[in-house]
């Protein structure tokens, strides 16, 4: 089952440039279940849609905090 999510950057680290967004988006493609990531460094936001029966939101956040981006959902 598809699941949307809205994320938040809260941390220190922001997303500054295109640069920024294509290493979010880079990274969470490569987690399996993931179907779809949209990273925007103007508005400090990430959505993505990931089948939830092979992963979690949990593990989007684990791996957004492993590339130094601390988020919240919105």
């Amino acid at each position: 089952m598809l699941e949307s999510i809205n994320y938040t950057v809260t941390g220190e680290e922001k997303m500054h440039c295109a640069g920024c967004e294509s290493r979010v988006k880079n990274a969470l493609q490569r987690l399996e279940g993931m179907h779809h990531v949209v990273a925007s460094a103007e508005g400090q936001t990430i959505r993505v849609s990931i089948d939830s029966s092979k992963l979690s939101p949990e593990q989007v956040e684990a791996r957004l905090a492993q590339i130094g981006y601390e988020v919240s959902r919105a």
